[in-house]
């Protein structure tokens, strides 16, 4: 009776999602988002763009199979479109001019099965023919009115870079400022074909990398090409579309990889997203350079020129609704930033309109694009009123205080935006300003520390400032607690004597091993919660003191009860309690080291993070030898031994940690077992 309930209620639940379509409060289909760097995750936002209208017939002309768009600067749409007539193809161009509606067809006799289009700086159309297995440039004529083919892109032959074997099947098309054109190929992993405008072939640009982990690197040091491919299949995925910008710099995108890549002219990453979907399906560069792209989910998102999301909205059409999408191809955007899809299923233009909050964006970028960061400030700030997590207006004001010289303004807003760069540099303007005004005062200090120094050789006056440091150490040395934190410092300088006094001389106590563990503690939380945004990559308003006290007592509680496990079977000397005093005093390194660096970090910028990264390594690794004398000294081993033991006992407390987890989760289900049984009995009594 049970089951049968919850499966209704089921039933209801997924008639409810699947049949009611699903609205925001202002009535659209859909919500807009951005991404916020600062808690790493989607956040919703105002309305970017408005569906304006779905188009299933441009004039008189139906779309049969759309399969990519774009648009030129005099508002002319071209669709690349075709017909299926038995087992062949009849494709063109439709070209759609927004202002009065005149619709022609290029290419017609010509193209089978077009799937790229593209507008080059030239005004000539561009063309791939997956089906003709060639690419084509077209050239308006007009003495006769028509577009004809002045240029074919064919497959490239007597090549080194083009195997006999390989496909020849372009599916995109583009071309830079210098007209130099590229052609992505289905499925080849080499990247965009490139060819000069003549139609010559020069080789290979923008293929994509195998992922440089240490598995692939194993594999590279001792396996040829061949063998890597054949047993292994490292290969880089293909490239799946392509687009480029006002500069000429080409943009990428990949199935089964996040967002796109910009490269330079050197065929090195520029740029790329900060977040994206997986699926992207086209991609395009508006007027402003923020970048466009639809994935095969039907959603819509828009970088700034730099990479950062601005925007993301629709999604899949399950109701036949305006603003959703069943399978996108192409996108494109006009000179106002009005955006263009194609779908394939439903074979419709749909458009979409930026609202007030986009073009204020808009404006924005557009002047910090043009290094008008000051004129930008109040854009900015007024995209902040209404999104106060909005990165990019952060960066933008960050940038404009920068610009003014209030830097330490500017340090305020680029914390917020989480641009570390930003930040050290206008930390370095405000720690120069600081050292100039301080000049004179340091000077005096160090001189007057000199002369201290020196005149202490002649009149020895040290040892009375000393005096009351010394004479309260010898009366606290009157108790046993106090001697065992002392004792800590001798072991820091004498590793081997100090847990050799641990174990045999009793040189220390667990109250006083607690004691340690928790002042490490402390000194770990200091640094989390107080170290530098620039070199500290928790977020304090976001941190969990439960989880941080987890993360720092459940690895020490399982090294020292496996380490005693470990060692009670393999003839080792140390006592549980041994071992736990030990663990507490190899930390006095780590309990040294984290406040230097949290002070530390508050003085140094970008430029000097190899002080800061120094000094945390020569921290860990001295913590790391005190781990190999504590057991070689505790248990009696020697060296060999003492190296087997620690990677046993590491091992060990994983097991021991999984074994919970798999108890815990048995023992959950058993109660949630018993639960639904006393429920069950209690309902039906």
């Amino acid at each position: 009776m049970k089951k049968s309930g919850i499966l209704l209620f089921l039933i209801l639940i997924l008639t409810v999602f699947l049949v009611t379509p699903e609205v925001s409060a202002n009535g659209l289909p859909y919500t807009t988002f951005t991404w916020s760097t600062s808690r790493s995750s989607l956040v919703p936002t105002q309305d970017a763009y408005l569906p304006l209208s779905i188009q299933y017939n441009l004039d008189d002309i139906t779309l049969n199979n759309p399969s990519d768009l774009t648009i030129d600067k005099d508002d002319n749409i071209y669709i690349a479109d075709y017909v299926s007539v038995g087992s062949s193809y009849q494709g063109y161009i439709v070209k759609y001019n927004l202002n009065n509606d005149l619709v022609e067809k290029i290419g017609e006799g010509i193209l089978l099965r077009p799937t790229g289009v593209h507008i080059g700086k030239d005004g000539n159309i561009y063309v791939a023919d997956l089906q003709a297995k060639k690419a084509y440039k077209f050239v308006y004529n007009p003495d006769n009115f028509q577009y004809e083919v002045a240029v074919t892109y064919e497959r490239p032959t007597n090549t080194p870079y083009f195997g006999a074997n390989e496909v020849f099947e372009p599916t995109k098309i583009i071309s830079d400022q210098g007209n130099v054109v590229y052609i992505l190929l289905a499925g080849n992993i080499n990247g965009l074909a490139k060819y000069e405008n003549n139609g010559t072939f020069t080789g290979f640009f923008g293929g994509n990398q195998i992922p440089q982990t240490f598995e692939n690197m194993v594999r590279s040091l001792f396996f040829n090409e061949q063998q890597r491919r054949d047993w292994f299949k490292m290969i880089p995925l293909p490239v799946y579309n392509v687009g480029v910008d006002q500069n000429g710099l080409i943009l990428t995108t990949t199935k089964e990889q996040s967002g796109y890549l910009k490269l330079n002219i050197a065929n090195y990453v520029y740029s790329q997203s900060n977040f994206g979907f997986s699926d992207i399906e086209d991609i395009f560069v508006g007027p402003i350079g923020t970048i466009y792209t639809v994935s095969a989910k039907g959603f819509i998102t828009e970088y700034a020129p730099d990479g950062e999301t601005l925007f993301i909205f629709s999604g899949t059409d399950t109701n036949g609704q305006k603003g959703l999408f069943k399978q996108p191809r192409g996108i494109a955007v006009d000179d106002k930033n009005n955006i263009y899809v194609i779908d394939a299923e439903t074979k419709a233009l749909q458009i979409f309109v930026p609202t007030d909050f986009a073009n204020l964006v808009h404006e924005a970028i557009e002047l910090y694009q043009d290094g008008k960061y000051i004129e930008s400030l109040t854009p900015w700030q007024n995209v902040l009123k209404m999104n106060a997590l909005f990165d990019m207006a952060n960066k933008g004001i960050a940038d404009a205080y920068f610009a003014e010289g209030d830097y330490e303004n500017a340090m305020v807003a680029y914390e917020i935006a989480r641009d570390r760069n930003g930040y050290s540099d206008a930390y370095w303007e405000v720690r120069n300003v600081q050292l100039l005004s301080s000049g004179p005062l340091i000077i005096t200090v160090l001189l007057s520390l000199i002369v201290l120094l020196i005149l202490n050789i002649f009149l020895k006056f040290g040892q009375y400032l000393k005096y009351p440091f010394k004479k309260a150490h010898q009366f606290l040395m009157r108790f046993k607690y106090y001697q065992e934190l002392a004792y800590g410092f001798y072991t820091l300088r004498h590793p081997e004597d100090g847990f050799y006094g641990i174990k045999r001389e009793k040189k220390s106590s667990n109250f006083t091993a607690l004691t340690l563990i928790l002042l490490f503690f402390a000194a770990y939380i200091f640094w989390i919660y107080q170290t530098s945004f620039l070199f500290n990559s928790f977020i304090p308003a976001e941190i969990e003191f439960s989880q941080q006290a987890i993360f720092i007592f459940l690895p020490l509680g399982l090294w020292i009860v496996s380490n005693y496990l470990v060692c009670s079977i393999r003839e080792g000397e140390g006592k549980l309690s041994d071992v736990f005093q030990g663990t507490a005093y190899i930390l006095i390194p780590m309990i040294i080291t984290l406040p230097i660096l949290t002070v530390l970090s508050h003085y140094l910028t970008l430029n000097e993070a190899f002080i800061y990264d120094f000094l945390f390594l020569i921290g860990l690794v001295i913590t790391g030898i005190y781990v190999v004398l504590m057991v070689k000294e505790i248990h009696f081993y020697d060296v060999t031994p003492t190296l087997g033991n620690i990677l046993i006992s590491i091992f060990t407390a994983l097991m021991i940690l999984v074994f919970s987890a798999i108890v815990y989760l048995l023992l959950n289900e058993v109660v949630g077992l018993f639960d639904d049984v006393i429920r069950e009995v209690t309902n039906r009594g």
